[in-house]
């Protein structure tokens, strides 16, 4: 007994400094990435919604399996750094929930964005969203809008899928894209243009 409890303690110390040298890549603390949780709209910036429920936030691949489980590694293939989503309602009742990832790099984002797994088809393109942007079909009663920007995947649905509700999910990506734009433009001025947005 005493010679398995010594070899375990040796097990966890050889693999202690390994977890600790990965940068916090495995943290369990919850995911803190105020960058690309700031490009969340708040409470009533688009008038008549506010946040509902919790954001969902993950700055690692153990955080991000815990608030998309199925769906993770799609996203950690293609170069996750970070994620945070946030549903909003109404004061009609609709409901619209915002996905952003930051993919570390703007090929990683597009090589995510062209995946088959999450093309949507059929799909309708859209002009003056992002780098590119296209309006998601598939679902029954939910329309989707997903665009990419520099490093960004975002991915906006809605639970009306009429004009109208087509156009609130627009106006919420089109708010999305000008934070990007912003967030974008403010690392650019602060730290000059060889630098990235870690």
């Amino acid at each position: 007994m005493k010679e398995r409890i010594g070899a375990l303690f040796i097990i966890l110390l050889l693999i202690w400094p390994v977890e600790s040298s990965c940068g916090g890549k495995y943290t369990k603390r919850p995911g803190k990435d105020p960058r690309t949780a700031s490009l969340l709209p708040g409470d009533d910036e688009i008038e008549g919604w506010k946040r509902f429920g919790e954001m969902f936030r993950a700055s690692n691949e153990v955080e991000l399996y815990k608030c998309i489980d199925g769906g993770a590694g799609l996203y950690i293939n293609h170069g996750f750094q970070a994620y945070a989503g946030q549903l909003y309602r109404s004061r009609e009742g609709l409901e619209v929930e915002i996905a952003i990832y930051d993919q570390g790099s703007a090929e990683n984002a597009r090589e995510l964005y062209q995946d088959p797994v999450i093309k949507a088809d059929p799909g309708k393109a859209l002009e003056a969203l992002g780098d590119e942007a296209r309006i998601d079909e598939r679902g029954l009663f939910v329309y989707g809008v997903e665009f990419i920007q520099d490093r960004f995947f975002v991915r906006v649905l809605i639970q009306d899928r009429t004009e109208d509700g087509l156009n609130i999910a627009l106006l919420f990506a089109h708010h999305v894209s000008e934070r990007i734009k912003s967030l974008l433009t403010d690392s650019f001025l602060l730290k000059g243009p060889q630098s990235s947005l870690v």
